[in-house]
């Protein structure tokens, strides 16, 4: 049976924008109390005056996942407004493209800063909440790079293995508290956050595949009423992992560069 998301409280980073939007727009149809976050206090404003059922149903709050005191600012007001949280949509992030003989190691940083431990960061303190009330939902998005390394995008790709690897430690602590941990893997999805990755290589980046904002977004609110483990969107996305599973050499032989 579907789990039903009116008046679920669901707390979205990187909303001002992209799938973090769609998803708040979706979530809010269906009744949910939002919690937007992300760097843009304009845009979260203005999404957050659209939302279906008015914006004093929601709550909007200019947070950096990369700064301990806006993170915790942010949780701590979304459980004195709501008294609780359901669900944690981990969506915030940033890319980095270049070769590793290239690197600069500042941005490498602000990278892992924001896309793994701004996602472990929001989560430990989103994670009381769910321990005591025994139930809870962190569905993370991630990327079929968060499986398989590509050329150029070195530093993105261990930032999403590395909250993988987090995400599947967590389930094993919590499971025994009824909360579920999920995670979504789209291949490269059109937003601005593909005109916004910084580089550092003159190279002729290309997405893997190219779908909509909107196509993940729905995907994160049907895994919200019927939690699932693992989903790797599309045809493109199963076929490219498991092909990587099964024969990673000619894999290696199909990505590297030319």
């Amino acid at each position: 049976m579907a789990i039903v998301l009116k008046d679920k409280v669901v707390v979205i980073t990187g909303a001002s924008g992209g799938i973090g939007r769609e998803a708040a727009v979706l979530f809010a149809k269906e009744g949910a109390l939002c919690v937007l976050a992300a760097r843009r206090k304009e845009l979260l404003a203005e999404l957050r005056g659209r939302l279906a059922g008015g914006p004093q149903k929601h709550l909007a709050m200019a947070t950096d996942i990369a700064k301990e005191e806006d993170v915790k600012r942010l949780i701590e007001e979304a459980y004195k407004r709501y008294g609780r949280i359901d669900i944690l949509v981990n969506n915030a992030a940033v890319s980095y493209v270049g070769r590793v003989k290239d690197m600069d190691i500042e941005k490498a940083g602000t990278a892992i800063n924001i896309n793994l431990l701004g996602t472990i960061r929001i989560t430990r303190h989103v994670l009381p909440f769910m321990i005591d009330r025994r139930a809870g939902h962190i569905i993370n998005i991630s990327s079929i790079i968060g499986k398989r390394g590509v050329p150029y995008r070195s530093v993105y790709c261990a930032s999403k293995f590395g909250m993988e690897g987090f995400m599947e430690s967590l389930r094993a602590e919590v499971m025994k508290y009824g909360i579920k941990v999920s995670i979504i893997r789209p291949p490269s999805v059109r937003t601005d956050f593909s005109k916004k990755i910084q580089r550092d290589s003159d190279v002729d980046h290309h997405a893997l595949d190219d779908m909509g904002p909107g196509t993940v977004a729905r995907m994160i609110a049907d895994v919200a009423k019927r939690p699932k483990r693992d989903i790797n969107m599309g045809i493109f996305a199963k076929g490219f992992l498991f092909l990587n599973g099964v024969l990673p050499g000619l894999m290696d032989k199909i990505v590297r560069e030319k």
